[in-house]
């Protein structure tokens, strides 16, 4: 099941929604309508508040997504590839193929998002003063001046020199450059990540006893996640060093277990998924790799009908989302293995199938070299 749906494509670049983000616009619709517009517009009718939430929550919307556009911009410019950006419930995210190939890099990525939302606070002022010079006043300068707070707020907070916020990616940029080691710049820029992650929700336990119910748990949420991130990212950085090099035929499982074509779905269960233990199987016909069959296909299908359902009927036909070659970069093939959804390529040698690569096989790999490196 997909956790994103498409938005649009700007830039030649696919804007995704994770279903996430909408639980952050109820809270902020909730927040401005309870709390903020009462307060700098008091005695307006609650359609009105509602009115004036979803339009700002709209414009910060766009403003996280010129955000995110900034950064992909400035890594296209500086030949990164960008597939898309995905904003989920604490902002966005630019996917990259590849880690920036220097600090210097790095460094103009990390700065174009704050600059992004320090000139939308910049424009929102303007348009503030110019509002204030005709007389303008109420329910529109109000989401105005909001505006321009949020950017602000948006831009200081991702300057915070912790890891993955943008702040935390100047500073790996600063000490990647330093010590000319990237591993090591991102350890120390993570553990200033986490440890302000951790602050955070500290001050969030602080609010929820002294009954500030909802900054503490905006604190929590925030700070919960950036721990996540940190780790993440820096596990990700370490699994691309080591991974550095490395071809897909140096791991790849030779023993393949394949599924004939014919074979009725209620065998498949009983015979290959309950007996191996895998989720997904190569379907062939006289030893023609055909497709793949996975145990989610098998769940789409009644149960009464298992006995007279081939797996030719439900299997994914043949694609490039699941083939690659035996001389494949590795990080290049877990790529495709997180993109496919399906957590296993087949590898494919002159039409022929000559083993499997799973996400289990390079994480195991992963784990070993990390115990020999310590």
């Amino acid at each position: 099941m997909k956790r994103a749906f498409k938005l649009a494509t700007i830039f030649n670049i696919p804007v995704e929604i994770n279903y996430s983000w909408f639980i952050v616009v109820g809270l902020i619709i909730f927040t401005l309508t309870q709390g903020y517009f009462p307060n700098t517009d008091p005695g307006l009718e609650p359609i009105i508040y509602w009115l004036m939430a979803i339009i700002s929550a709209s414009c910060l919307f766009a403003s996280l997504l010129a955000h995110e556009l900034a950064h992909s911009i400035v890594a296209k410019r500086n030949q990164l590839p960008i597939h898309g950006i995905t904003l989920f419930i604490f902002g966005g995210v630019a996917h990259m193929s590849q880690e920036p190939s220097s600090p210097a890099v790095e460094f103009k990525m990390a700065i174009a998002g704050p600059a992004m939302s320090f000139f939308l606070a910049l424009l929102f002022f303007g348009l503030d003063t110019i509002l204030a010079s005709l007389g303008v006043s109420g329910p529109i300068t109000s989401m105005v001046q909001y505006l321009f707070i949020i950017n602000v707020f948006v831009g200081l907070f991702n300057l915070i020199p912790g890891f993955p916020l943008d702040g935390g990616r100047i500073l790996r940029s600063i000490l990647w450059h330093f010590y000319r080691d990237v591993r090591k710049a991102t350890a120390i820029a993570s553990g200033f990540g986490k440890t302000f992650a951790l602050l955070l929700m500290l001050f969030g336990l602080l609010n929820l006893f002294h009954n500030n119910l909802l900054s503490g748990i905006w604190l929590i949420f925030i700070g919960f996640f950036l721990q996540e991130a940190a780790d993440t990212s820096y596990r990700q950085v370490v699994l691309k060093k080591i991974l550095s090099g490395l071809r897909v035929e140096q791991f790849i499982s030779k023993n393949v277990i394949t599924v004939p074509a014919n074979t009725t779905l209620e065998t498949l269960v009983n015979d290959y998924i309950f007996n191996y233990r895998h989720h997904s199987f190569p379907v062939i016909k006289d030893d023609q790799l055909l497709g793949l069959v996975t145990f989610h296909d098998v769940k789409e299908v009644s149960r009464d009908k298992w006995n007279t359902t081939t797996v030719n009927e439900i299997m994914v036909p043949i694609s490039d989302s699941f083939i690659i070659n035996k001389n494949l970069d590795a990080m290049d093939a877990l790529t495709k293995l997180v993109q496919n959804g399906l957590g296993r390529v087949l590898v494919i040698e002159q039409g022929k199938l000559i083993g499997i690569l799973s996400q289990k096989d390079i994480m195991q790999l992963f784990q070993l070299r990390t115990e020999i490196e310590k």
